[in-house]
């Protein structure tokens, strides 16, 4: 599956900014991004690997400080946001949940996204994009299943909200994405979703002039599901 066939020739004029970019579903969209001729902005702690096209920023999702010296350190409009780091904490369940660690995956998986868009706002173009990766945990009617996780669900149930939030506030489109069920370090080995051909689903609908409105909460084809 080649990446230029899915995401189109749309995306060699625009400019991208990628954040948790260095590994999992974001290192997959990089590689991809950077093989369609895009110009993307890497945001992660660490550095990714050297390609064509791509800038990394020193990124930490959990700082503040981190998140403006990100922005300021933007110099060009960009056309799309890609909204995708994240932790998923404790998968203990309610026997191991802490109030800290509750407040830590909520600063990280909502808050940051919140201050790194309010940050980005003076460098979007006028149609740009923001698109938050979310998760079906999210939500309260799909989102049943048997894991611990319940700060991450609440995280992405929050996040979910912000997103419609935002839909209201902005003239930009923004988006909330469940990209699958990946084979990442956060999804494990038994995942059934290949990320490479997840990220090219995403790119491919955030391209897709008839995608989903904004304020859509969406999977990587683009049907809606429930909140």
């Amino acid at each position: 599956m080649s990446p230029a066939s899915n995401t189109g020739s749309a995306t060699i004029n625009a400019s991208w900014l990628v954040t948790g970019a260095s590994r999992g579903l974001g290192l997959c969209l990089v590689r991809q991004l950077s093989a369609s001729g895009a110009r993307v902005l890497a945001l992660s702690r660490s550095t990714g690997p050297a390609l064509p096209g791509v800038t990394h920023v020193a990124y930490d999702q959990s700082d503040a400080a981190s998140i403006t010296a990100a922005a300021q350190a933007i110099s060009t409009p960009i056309d799309y946001v890609i909204h995708n780091a994240a932790i998923r904490g404790d998968t203990g369940g309610l026997a191991s949940l802490t109030a800290d660690h509750l407040a830590e995956v909520m600063r990280i998986n909502v808050a940051g996204p919140l201050l790194l868009t309010r940050a980005l706002l003076p460098h979007l173009s006028p149609r740009a994009t923001l698109a938050f990766i979310s998760s079906r945990a999210g939500s309260f009617t799909e989102g049943h299943d048997p894991d611990g996780d319940y700060a991450y669900c609440l995280s992405k149930a929050a996040l979910n909200r912000a997103v419609a939030k935002l839909a209201d506030d902005l003239s930009c489109r923004v988006l909330a994405l469940h990209p699958g069920w990946l084979r990442t370090d956060m999804g494990g080995d038994e995942a059934p979703d290949d990320p490479e051909t997840a990220a090219a689903r995403i790119l491919s609908l955030l391209v897709n002039p008839k995608g989903p409105r904004t304020g859509s909460y969406c999977d990587s084809y683009g049907k809606p599901i429930l909140p």
